[in-house]
């Protein structure tokens, strides 16, 4: 257990806040974006429809809050695509408590500062990739965190949406389950409400009477025709649709997801406390396969360092050889002005 000191308590009072997890792919974004409709804060504002962790604005709130998260991940030598093997009490080792204090900043910021809030204690739903990941922290340090949306779809959602990114389909299965698992296991003793994207869109108007459902039974007061304009932006959502992966592994995503299956089929719906009915944990392939991504990030992270550092010791070295250099041609100039004269 870390003996570093958390972060000091904030004055300003709770906002009550629905974090938003699933792996690339699963519609995050979108089930964020419609939520907000019904009257939430959508924090951070929008990243890409697909719910990606890249391609947003540098200066945007979205990209704020990844830039804290990554530096988390980091911290653990892992990112969301090479998730970090987490120890048992890792939400309070001293760098994650002294990162969270330094993030925590930017959080509090867009929680309460934001210029597009109407209010300060407008209840907020934030979405980000790496939620699924270090939800136990924001748990632990941000107390606005109140329930958790779990997201998913096929995996080959996850595989058709990472492609492009030059994520190997065999790759984009294991963080399927990884998201998943780690979701999943994070929200333990929240309020959940666990959404099959693909059964979203083939019924959008149910979902949301569902999800409106959930959010009122936090407490949470939603405006008139909140169902309506959220089932509004679904319908209008191009990633409600999921367009093939031309690569596809149709015997691997069948595999992983009856895998999976039990575990998905308990989170379905809502919980007004999730507590699973048994514990989650990766299975030894996905485990081995992440574990070698981690190395190769690991190992090509030192080389870079590496280089750096014998660039670094190049250019000492040379500034060494300079100096050297003037200082021996000073000391022979000295000396040959004290010779006598011939």
């Amino acid at each position: 257990m870390s003996t570093a000191d958390p972060p000091p308590p904030s004055d300003r009072p709770v906002v009550p806040l629905v974090a938003v997890a699933g792996p690339p792919g699963s519609g995050g974004q979108m089930i964020a974006e419609a939520l907000a409709a019904m009257g939430l804060h959508l924090v951070g504002g929008s990243v890409d429809a697909d719910g990606s962790a890249g391609n947003v604005a540098a200066n945007s709130g979205a990209s704020r809050l990844g830039r804290v998260g990554d530096e988390l991940l980091g911290l653990l030598e892992g990112t969301w695509w090479a998730p970090p093997e987490l120890s048992a009490d890792w939400v309070h080792r001293p760098e994650i408590v002294d990162a969270v204090a330094r993030g925590m900043t930017s959080v509090e910021d867009l929680l309460h500062a934001d210029p597009d809030a109407p209010g300060a204690t407008r209840s907020g739903v934030w979405y980000d990739v790496r939620h699924a990941l270090l939800l136990p922290v924001w748990r632990q340090h941000l107390p606005d965190v109140q329930a958790a949306v779990i997201t998913w779809r096929r995996p080959g959602a996850t595989v058709a949406r990472l492609g492009p990114d030059g994520i190997s389909p065999i790759h984009a299965l294991a963080l399927w389950e990884a998201q998943l698992v780690g979701a999943l296991t994070g929200a333990t003793g929240l309020p959940v409400l666990g959404v099959d994207v693909d059964r979203v869109a083939a019924d959008p108007k149910k979902w949301t009477a569902s999800a409106a459902s959930f959010l009122e039974d936090l407490g949470l007061d939603l405006p008139i025709g909140a169902e309506e304009r959220a089932t509004e932006v679904l319908e209008a959502s191009p990633g409600l649709t999921v367009t093939p992966d031309g690569r596809a592994m149709e015997v691997e995503e069948t595999a992983m997801a009856s895998q999976l299956k039990g575990m998905l089929d308990e989170a379905e719906g809502a919980h007004r406390r999730w507590d699973p009915a048994s514990a989650y944990t990766l299975n030894p392939w996905t485990a081995a396969l992440l574990a070698a991504e981690r190395s190769a990030r690991l190992s090509a992270t030192q080389a870079a360092n590496a280089w750096v550092a014998a660039d670094d010791a190049h250019r000492a070295m040379r500034s060494a050889l300079s100096t050297l250099e003037w200082t021996v041609d000073r000391l022979a100039r000295e000396a040959l002005s004290e010779l006598p004269p011939s």
